[in-house]
């Protein structure tokens, strides 16, 4: 894992963080930035990864979630989704993850991180 300070920080009980951003509310001109939390020692481990994998999902959808312009109801920018779960699996660089994101998405991170 890597442990510098711009593509992961370590924070207490074993769990790590990345920092993101990604265009949200389909404006490429709104961007949104994220500090993505994951359980480093749960990596080695195929339903640790999963369970992890669900994590960044789960913070992506919060990250790009917001409230129409005129019924304020709340809406999620799917790719903006896409590309923090994208960036968050490229930025933690771990076979693990990287496996339970393509096998959930039939889609290698990098590619889609840098065709959004």
């Amino acid at each position: 894992m890597p442990s510098s300070r711009l593509s992961c920080l370590l924070v207490a009980a074993g769990l790590a963080g990345v920092a993101l951003a990604a265009p949200a509310m389909a404006d490429p001109a709104n961007t949104v930035s994220a500090e993505i939390q994951y359980d480093n020692n749960a990596l080695n481990t195929h339903s640790g990864a999963d369970s992890v994998l669900e994590s960044v999902e789960n913070q992506a959808l919060d990250v790009c979630r917001y409230d129409a312009p005129i019924s304020t109801a709340p809406r999620t920018d799917e790719a903006c989704v896409g590309q923090v779960i994208a960036q968050a699996v490229t930025k933690i660089d771990h076979p693990e993850l990287t496996a339970a994101y393509i096998a959930r998405s039939n889609s290698a991170p990098r590619l889609v991180a840098d065709n959004r």
